[in-house]
């Protein structure tokens, strides 16, 4: 197979406020349901503490956050951040009159520039959000910043399995069949040509442990689910905690 070149990550913004119409439908279709599991499993990482501080970045429509809100009860408030505009709206109107309304505020942001003090939240969370940045060692530093000394990182991203037959399989889907399918619901083909090559080029398991722990991390894990076909990375802004 020909080798995959990294796409750029400049405007990227474009593409997201092009497909935030099918968006969330998309997520749940060509994952089979799997992205409600992965993001689930981020929520067990999740600081015990009460009233946790949560910033999510990236956040598209807001449905890591709403997962968050409905399932940890120390999480109180929630700020998400998009760079695009499009998406941003889209996840204020899932939120309107919804019984967390309160607790949930999504507005436009980058996630390599954070509009927030030192110090000023308990948790960063970020899916399948990391490797769409265009500074992504910028953007680590901006979450340790950010983050109170005890604080933790979760990022969920896409990662290639290790098992040569599964990541054959996976490949095959996320080359020949994904944008196919994608492309015909949303009209936007190049968009999940997109998701492809930037799965395929993006550092993942050890390799982007390695990354957090240049940032400042500490206790840096990366779990791998379904195969390894996403993996949750854990980071600490200090060793605070018992170890998971």
């Amino acid at each position: 197979m020909s080798k995959i070149v990294e796409p750029s990550r400049e405007d990227v913004w474009k593409m997201f406020d092009e497909i935030s119409p099918t968006y969330d439908f998309l997520n749940h279709l060509l994952s089979f349901g799997a992205d409600l599991y992965w993001r689930r499993r981020l929520i067990k990482h999740l600081p015990q503490k009460e009233d946790v501080r949560l910033l999510d970045l990236a956040t598209g429509t807001g449905d890591q956050l709403i997962t968050i809100v409905k399932k940890a009860p120390q999480v109180k408030n929630a700020l998400g951040i998009d760079i695009s505009r499009e998406m941003i709206r889209n996840g204020q109107k899932k939120i309107i009159d919804k019984p967390y309304t309160h607790q949930i505020t999504l507005m436009e942001g980058d996630a390599t520039d954070i509009s927030l003090e030192e110090a000023s939240v308990d948790c960063v969370t970020m899916s399948f959000g990391i490797r769409n940045v265009t500074k992504m060692e910028r953007c680590l530093e901006e979450c340790f910043r950010v983050l109170t000394p005890c604080g933790k990182l979760l990022i969920l991203e896409f990662s290639i399995p290790k098992n040569r037959m599964i990541r054959g399989l996976h490949l095959t889907y996320l080359r020949h069949i994904l944008p196919y399918v994608a492309g015909w619901i949303s009209r936007k083909k190049e968009a999940y040509r997109y998701l492809n090559q930037t799965i395929e080029t993006f550092p993942f398991g050890e390799t982007f442990c390695e990354h957090l722990k240049k940032a400042g991390f500490y206790r840096v894990k990366a779990y791998p689910l379904t195969f390894g076909v996403v993996t949750l990375y854990i980071g600490e802004k200090l060793p605070c905690t018992t170890e998971l």
